[in-house]
């Protein structure tokens, strides 16, 4: 398992759990509602009045790769404080080697938790409120408030510092403080005497206009940035927070109903206490941390077992549906008789396909009666591309699994036709022209796609007649 984001706040009021409770669920029906939950989507909540853990733990498939992301909200209330914790992991499915520095930003509504919670305990570092705003230095004093910061020996998170003085546009700005929230503190010099009051304050010269200073707590060397964008900064400050998380060592819910049992025996234990030596106790206790690691690995495991075999459930039912729909178009001969009828329906129910607006131009413009059979290709052509984006298969041998599973496939064009008549098979795409070389014949019908291999997306690019290319010369 790969921890992609962490961080975690604590607070000495214990009375706003309730109210992170309800935010986590807040968000947990946001992003999962309960009447759209599935076994391929799991959900685990541990949740009781009685109990100091508090946490929710959804898995994910990850269409990119085969693993699935899990979100983890741990809620902890000791003896001193309240404690939050929030991770985003990634979980392998199979035997596959994944990018261990993997980094993900959070996504907006996961963001909008983070934020909510960082609000609400308004817990100080070094004096400073830990907060999802920029910290803005205008004057002198703010200038000599920001270097006392930077100083503060007792400082748990690092200052990330921009001198916006003279620059049209900053490179830090109220979504890198959000994303940050909780991770880092973010702060912006506005005016040449705050950055004098920084400077004289501080002794050195560590803020520029031409670079982004983080000052590391605990008199670490501080770090510059000279990107015009402030995605490495992020990736950096998020990779710092994960690696300072602590080793959550969570005990099993204690089950109340049987308190009543357990009583004699701890009386038990307690008179024999006495005669058990250091060794031995210490030797119960590593018994019982590895029995419940065991354990939680076999959960994990299980999970992710019952999210396969309700995606493997799903992929089944969906086959079940095509082949009903097949059963009925023979039956009624004008069904999806029209190439053009067939693309519409195609593009309303094949998911796992994205139709081009050329595709969908050309079927109509084609007035070919084949339908059904171009839509039997594009199903078979979607069936690929799903195992594609579950990390079935690499993404540069995908062309062999379509010659095996489609009929009068071809990975590209003759070279006479990408080089003669090249914009007969070019789409743009994201800004870009691409070519759709691997093409599916059906009768008069040819079926172009272009394969995004940074996303693994399938792109429908043209359905119709065949294109020029040296046979039609």
């Amino acid at each position: 398992m790969i921890t992609t984001y962490g961080f975690s706040i604590a607070t000495p009021n214990k009375d706003l759990r309730q109210a992170a409770i309800d935010a986590v669920f807040r968000w947990l029906d946001d992003v999962h509602p309960h009447e759209k939950r599935t076994n391929s989507t799991p959900v685990t909540i541990r949740h009781d009045t009685h109990d100091p853990i508090f946490r929710v733990d959804v898995l994910e498939q990850d269409p990119r790769q085969a693993a699935a992301r899990g979100t983890t909200a741990t809620l902890m209330t000791s003896k001193n404080e309240l404690y939050f914790d929030l991770r985003r992991s990634l979980r392998p499915t199979k035997s596959a080697l994944l990018p261990r520095r993997t980094i993900d930003r959070p996504e907006p509504r996961l963001n909008k938790l983070v934020v909510e919670i960082v609000e609400l305990f308004k817990t100080r570092d070094a004096g400073q409120i830990i907060s999802p705003k920029i910290i803005i230095a205008n004057d002198k004093l703010g200038g000599q408030s920001l270097a006392a910061l930077a100083e503060a020996p007792g400082r748990r998170l690092p200052i990330v510092i921009e001198t916006i003085v003279g620059k049209p546009r900053a490179i830090t700005n109220a979504n890198t403080a959000m994303q940050l929230a909780g991770i880092a503190h973010v702060a912006h010099v506005s005016s040449h005497v705050a950055e004098e009051s920084f400077t004289g304050l501080h002794g050195a010269r560590i803020i520029s206009p031409d670079r982004i200073t983080v000052v590391w707590p605990r008199g670490a060397e501080t770090e510059n940035f000279f990107q015009l964008d402030d995605d490495e900064l992020v990736k950096q400050l998020i990779a710092a927070s994960i690696g300072s998380l602590a080793t959550l060592i969570l005990t099993p819910p204690k089950r109340r109903a049987l308190d009543h049992l357990q009583k004699p025996e701890m009386t038990a234990t307690s008179q024999t206490s006495g005669t058990n030596t250091a060794s031995e106790l210490d030797e119960l206790r590593r018994v019982n941390r590895e029995l419940i690691e065991e354990n939680a690995g076999l959960k994990e495991n299980a999970t992710l077992t019952d999210m396969l075999s309700a995606r493997k459930t799903e992929e089944r039912d969906w086959a079940y549906d095509q082949l009903t729909t097949f059963l009925g178009m023979k039956e009624d001969k004008s069904y999806l008789n029209k190439v053009s009828d067939a693309i519409e329906y195609a593009a309303k129910n094949l998911t796992n396909l994205v139709f081009h607006t050329r595709a969908l131009e050309s079927a109509r413009n084609s007035e070919l009666i084949n339908g059904r059979r171009v839509y039997s290709n594009l199903v078979e052509l979607n069936n690929l591309a799903a195992r594609l984006q579950r990390g079935d298969f690499a993404p540069n041998v995908f062309n062999i699994y379509c010659n095996q599973q489609l009929s009068n496939f071809a990975a590209s064009i003759s070279d006479e036709a990408e080089n003669r008549y090249a914009q007969d098979y070019a789409i743009e795409w994201k800004g870009v022209n691409v070519l759709a070389k691997p093409h599916i014949r059906c009768g008069d019908a040819r079926i172009h796609f272009y394969h995004d291999t940074t996303t693994n997306e399938i792109v429908i690019a043209y359905v119709g007649r065949h294109l020029r290319d040296k046979s039609t010369n």
